[in-house]
């Protein structure tokens, strides 16, 4: 038997492929129908669950953007869910409190298979084409596709994004991930045993989760460079002015009771973290959101070096890199 195998299963009645690796005994569980969401990152061998997964398909289809490992395009927030590029009008569903666009247009819509591996690496792309969807077309008239590969070899799941523009026309471009974490990793520790570690220097100001322009030093429960018990904060944030080593900048999820480090690095196209803890001190996930352009990036009136805010030309391809990794 191959170490390395790709088979196609269900999740929750749902069509999904099971990325294994029969060594290490780690598996993830890909849904391309439902907004190609990594919906499941597990070792039953040594009984870590990475990522919160949904109960019933109901929840799952409920909020496609509260479980798993989400993609997010536009990522995040777009004030009022609109914003003008080169003489354009972006339009956007309000989905949040009357006056925002949230978490954007991809996440909740099929997503094509395009290539499976088990070379080196038990590995699947994904793509999804903007001509193919109106709901795509209506808010982001470009001619582009979205592609996604995850790459699973031992306790390590590299993950690549591309956005290729078809048209002749600059598109404007930002995309995020929004991946829940178990807190805790394994039943045999609990919540106050666990940390949170981001390397950043910076925070964005916020009015009503929308950033302000501003950036402050981070301080207190916002200092995140050290381990920070998440029994003792609350956040909903913008993280920026980043440490990045070896290309890449590293957050980190430790459950101290069960011994076990989840680290998530996002290379130098990524600018931004949000950190996400829920709404309540009890609820049992972290959300670390790596993005390439701010909240509500388009509609800041800076440098697009500072927002994160992206064009990509007619022909262009964005190319995007993380990894997540389990060390116990």
């Amino acid at each position: 038997m191959s170490r390395f195998i790709v088979e196609e299963g269900s999740f929750l009645g749902v069509d999904a492929l099971i990325l294994k690796d029969t060594e290490s005994g780690w598996e993830g569980t890909l849904v391309p129908e439902i907004g190609s969401n990594l919906v499941s990152l597990r070792s039953s061998k040594q009984d870590i669950d990475v990522l919160m997964a949904p109960g019933t398909l109901e929840e799952f289809k409920a909020k496609t953007t509260g479980w798993g490992f989400p993609v997010l395009i536009p990522p995040n927030r777009i004030n009022q869910g609109r914003f003008t590029f080169n003489g354009r009008e972006y339009v956007f569903e309000i989905n949040e409190r009357g006056k925002y666009h949230l978490h954007g247009i991809v996440h909740d819509l099929p997503w094509r298979v395009v290539g499976t591996s088990t070379d080196g690496a038990a590995s699947v792309t994904t793509a999804i084409r903007s001509d193919d969807h109106s709901k795509i077309m209506r808010s982001y008239p470009h001619s582009f596709e979205l592609r996604m590969t995850f790459s699973l070899r031992g306790a390590r799941m590299d993950i690549t994004v591309e956005a290729e523009n078809f048209g002749s026309d600059p598109m404007p471009f930002g995309v995020g991930f929004h991946p829940y974490f178990n807190v805790p990793l394994s039943p045999v520790s609990s919540k106050d045993k666990c940390t949170v570690q981001v390397p950043a220097k910076q925070y964005w100001e916020l009015d009503d989760l929308i950033p302000t322009g501003r950036r402050l030093p981070v301080s207190g429960p916002r200092d995140l460079r050290q381990p920070k018990p998440l029994s003792e904060v609350m956040l909903d944030d913008v993280f920026t002015d980043l440490d990045f080593v070896g290309g890449a900048s590293v957050a980190e999820l430790r459950d101290n009771g069960a011994g076990i480090t989840v680290r998530y690095g996002a290379g130098e196209e990524f600018k931004h973290w949000v950190v996400y803890t829920g709404k309540t001190p009890a609820d049992p996930f972290v959300c670390l959101e790596p993005y390439t352009w701010v909240t509500n990036a388009p509609n800041l009136v800076l440098p697009p070096e500072e927002t994160g805010f992206l064009v990509l030309q007619g022909g262009e391809t964005f190319t995007g890199r993380m990894w997540l990794e389990i060390l116990s």
